[in-house]
């Protein structure tokens, strides 16, 4: 156990909203490390369930553990508020609905520690609650100088899963000074880690995967376009702008393929889940996608997004009901089972 006198070498920090069925298996995850010389901050960002209870109940068990309660504010918001009352030399993020191997930290500061990196990031798998792992060996790249930043940008557009996530990965804290996450905004995690890369002296990356992502039918990414998807445009558009400091004109490219691809992200959710929210702009909305899709195809072709991805964008130029229609059978066949 944590001896009170002592600062912790981690602070975790794990948002906390509406999330009552699956907390414990988070906390739990956490908790039964093999690796115990850390925080963990519990931010119960103002939900209307049981989970400040359940938060409130872990605390009196384990003395590693503080709770925060305050008003709803969104992920970036609780956070923040964690990072405001964090002690450890590094800093690492849970989300409240995911899980992660009992080694993860372990394995993490061990890294940090050889290599005394800012940053070092494993890799996750996304799961509706599996935990198998089929990983017998793994590697580690270290990045540094502007390889840290073509590295970030290019694994975003090659991979499905891409390491825009904070969740993944533990950070020197002082990378945090003068860096906030945005507040009331979603995808709040790319920008963010553009800035942290780019401040950090070295940039550890290992494809042991550690962290199990959780999506289920809640997941923002698996439910119909809404207002709030608009901020993938905004959060691309800021990374490009964010790039073009840099002067280097291969990291400029390739943070406007990422731009590009958000219209090809966006629609790809109209055309396979529809429109969440009662949009009366529905049809101009995704005119718009595609007519802007439709000028930046020359540019996805040339970016190392996947093949496969690479034809289902150019058969939305074509027509968006190609893929609809295939698709609609598809979640068809699957329900019967």
């Amino acid at each position: 156990m944590l001896n009170e006198n002592k600062m912790p070498f981690l602070s975790i920090i794990v948002p906390v909203y509406q999330v009552e069925k699956y907390l414990s298996r988070c906390i739990n995850s956490i908790i039964n490390q093999d690796y115990d010389d850390f925080e963990l901050i519990l931010v119960n960002d103002g939900s209307p369930d049981s989970s400040g209870i359940i938060c409130d109940s872990y605390a009196k068990l384990d003395k590693r553990i503080r709770v925060i309660h305050k008003k709803n504010g969104g992920l970036g918001s609780a956070r923040n508020a964690g990072l405001k009352v964090a002690k450890g030399m590094y800093v690492g993020f849970v989300d409240s609905d995911d899980w992660i191997t009992p080694d993860m930290y372990t394995f993490l500061i061990e890294i940090a520690k050889t290599y005394n990196a800012d940053i070092v990031a494993s890799s996750y798998i996304l799961t509706k609650g599996s935990t198998d792992i089929n990983q017998i060996n793994h590697s580690i790249k270290c990045f540094v100088g502007e390889e840290k930043l073509k590295y970030y940008l290019e694994s975003g557009m090659k991979h499905r899963v891409a390491d825009y996530s904070v969740c993944n990965k533990i950070y020197n804290l002082r990378l945090f000074q003068g860096i906030k996450f945005p507040e009331g905004q979603f995808y709040e995690d790319v920008a963010t880690n553009y800035k942290l890369i780019k401040s950090a002296n070295k940039f550890i990356k290992s494809d042991k995967i550690t962290y199990f992502y959780f999506q289920d039918s809640s997941s923002i990414t698996r439910n119909g376009f809404k207002k709030q998807d608009h901020d993938l445009l905004l959060v691309s558009k800021e990374l490009v702008a964010l790039v073009q400091e840099e002067a280097n004109n291969r990291l400029i490219e390739i943070a406007r393929m990422k731009e590009a691809r958000a219209y090809f992200s966006m629609l790809s959710k109209i055309v396979v889940y529809g429109f969440q929210d009662n949009v009366e702009d529905s049809k101009e909305i995704t005119k718009w996608l595609t007519k802007n899709l439709r000028e930046n195809y020359i540019l996805l072709l040339k970016s190392p997004m996947p093949l496969n991805r690479k034809i289902i964008m150019t058969l939305l130029c074509i027509n968006k009901n190609i893929i609809k229609i295939p698709f609609n059978i598809y979640q068809q066949l699957i329900n019967r089972v």
